[in-house]
């Protein structure tokens, strides 16, 4: 029985943020899922009311106020990171407690604050987190290289990734060095999920658009979000 804990991750320039929300809020429209019931249990936390999008470009504004220096149109300014675990332990995890340890560890990584949305998805084969981590450092400024620069870094980030999730029966899996095998990356799974969803969202009616479903954001203890992220 496999039992590994599952850290992939994500970097984005501001122009793709807006994409990233649309995905994550029109996920009950999509017609794959592989358990449509638990729609209804899937969570998202998120600081604050305003989107992801302007968090980010109102933290963009207030860099170039302070320094005086325009941020690049290039730089990698959110992170997402998808958290999870292999299917078998389904059953067998305390998922509030997971999800709490989870928070904690990108609290412990990135930073206290830096977390400014999580998505809990349940209606996908295996459960799974979305964590989204504006990329700023130490001085608040934009700098991806902090944490990803380097392959050391991100050996680095699955060893600890690892570690946090030991408690929960999980352990590190192979690296692709040792098995050989090809991993689809987070961005070439996204790029498929974006292209699906926008061709979905195309053949929707004017009335199933008259509807809109507001995100779920007050279940599953917000109060963890908010001490941890």
């Amino acid at each position: 029985m496999s039992n590994y804990a599952i850290m992939r991750f994500a970097k984005y320039k501001v122009g793709s943020v807006a994409n990233i929300e649309r995905h994550q809020k029109h996920r009950e429209r999509l017609r794959n899922r592989k358990h449509p019931e638990r729609e209804n249990e899937n969570h998202t936390w998120q600081r604050g009311e305003q989107t992801m999008t302007r968090t980010i470009k109102k933290a963009i504004k207030e860099q170039e106020r302070t320094t005086g220096k325009k941020v690049r149109k290039d730089a990698n300014v959110l992170c997402e990171l998808v958290l999870t675990f292999s299917p078998e332990m389904e059953d067998k995890i305390n998922l509030p407690e997971w999800v709490k340890a989870n928070f904690a560890w990108v609290r412990d990584t990135f930073g206290k604050g830096k977390m400014i949305r999580a998505d809990l998805n349940r209606d996908e084969a295996t459960c799974h987190l979305h964590c989204f981590v504006i990329m700023t450092d130490e001085q608040g400024k934009f700098n991806s290289s902090r944490f990803f620069n380097k392959k050391s870094q991100v050996i680095a980030l699955q060893d600890s990734y690892a570690e946090a999730m030991s408690p929960f029966g999980l352990v590190r899996g192979e690296s692709k060095e040792q098995t050989g095998a090809r991993h689809q990356t987070l961005q070439e799974w996204r790029q498929v999920e974006c292209e699906r969803l926008e061709k979905e969202l195309q053949e929707m009616t004017e009335g199933i658009f008259a509807e809109e479903k507001e995100i779920n954001t007050h279940t599953l203890g917000n109060d963890i979000f908010d001490d941890l992220r």
